[in-house]
């Protein structure tokens, strides 16, 4: 089958395109295809970026979460933060999270779960 890549200007073409990597997924590629394959990908992207953006959460409502999610007290962060004041002063939405506390976090919970891949940027506005 032959395709001819191009930017995706409306959810037909948008449909048609995931059809075909859908399609390619199923079957061993050449490296011609693989290519193109990758090109598709990426136009899909780009498409789904536009139309369908995924918006920022607030980084104190992803600690929160995740401190619900894996059952953690809030004296955990005290290493993190420095303090109980100030654990209490970012979860409360007071205080901003710094760049170096986000690495500390992240870290601190993809430790819990190899299914996360926290970045520092997740707890960062």
């Amino acid at each position: 089958m032959q395709y001819q890549p191009k930017p995706i200007n409306n959810s037909q073409e948008y449909e048609r395109f995931l059809s075909i990597i859908e399609g390619m997924m199923s079957r061993e590629l050449s490296n011609d295809e693989g290519l193109l394959f990758d090109l598709l990908v990426l136009l899909v992207e780009e498409y789904e970026r536009k139309h369908y953006p995924i918006a920022r959460t607030n980084p104190t409502a992803t600690l929160e979460s995740l401190l619900d999610e894996f059952d953690i007290d809030r004296e955990c962060l005290v290493d993190i933060f420095g303090d109980r004041d100030r654990v209490e002063s970012v979860i409360g939405g007071k205080q901003a999270i710094a760049p170096s506390q986000a690495e500390s976090l992240a870290e601190f919970f993809n430790r819990l779960s190899a299914k996360l891949a926290l970045s520092a940027r997740d707890f960062l506005l």
